[in-house]
């Protein structure tokens, strides 16, 4: 069983102009990315079918998802104050040094997978209680990165596990991997 890997590495100097207007910058990336998401979760209802019935994963639709969640992972990581570089759009990873990683297992356990909407309860909530402190420490970070012009490590931090967890809980609940997400 595979488990998403992301990391961002941490860079301490900021740029103050892109940070003040970062959401407003984003908006056409997060209009695209909403879309593209919409689509995913729908391949995904597609895919649980094929994983209960078959026991394996359709490799078309794994790619389709996991190519929306790395593109997801670049945007969150912008829009989240990782790092200042704009992503590319869509599949291209440009000079984001954000990066996303999951590895492809056909085989899937026919038990969990049908129970999953079950099982990802837990991670679903513990994933909306960080996801409120995280956007508390985005706020603070926002206002440090503004008046400082650094970004402040412990918070870099904690934004980058929150958005590690999420993605892992996104993958999990989405049938790209049976690994069950760890904070």
């Amino acid at each position: 069983m595979q488990q998403v890997v992301f990391d961002v590495p941490y860079t301490e100097a900021r740029n103050r102009g892109t940070t003040a207007i970062r959401f407003i910058l984003a908006i056409p990336h997060l209009i695209l990315y909403s879309l593209w998401n919409r689509v995913a979760q729908l391949a995904a209802v597609v895919q649980w079918f094929i994983c209960v019935f078959t026991g394996k994963r359709n490799k078309g639709i794994w790619d389709f998802t996991v190519a929306s969640e790395a593109y997801g992972s670049r945007v969150g990581s912008y829009v989240g104050l990782l790092h200042d570089v704009f992503p590319p759009f869509l599949t291209e990873q440009g000079a984001v040094p954000s990066r996303y990683g999951l590895e492809y297992d056909e085989s899937v356990n026919r038990m969990t997978t049908a129970l999953r909407i079950i099982w990802a309860i837990p991670a679903i909530l513990i994933t909306a209680v960080i996801g409120i402190a995280a956007f508390v420490v985005w706020i603070v970070s926002w206002f440090a990165i503004l008046i400082t012009g650094k970004h402040p490590r412990g918070m870099f931090d904690f934004l980058l596990k929150f958005q590690r967890y999420s993605l892992q809980t996104s993958a999990y609940t989405m049938l790209m991997t049976d690994t069950y997400p760890k904070y």
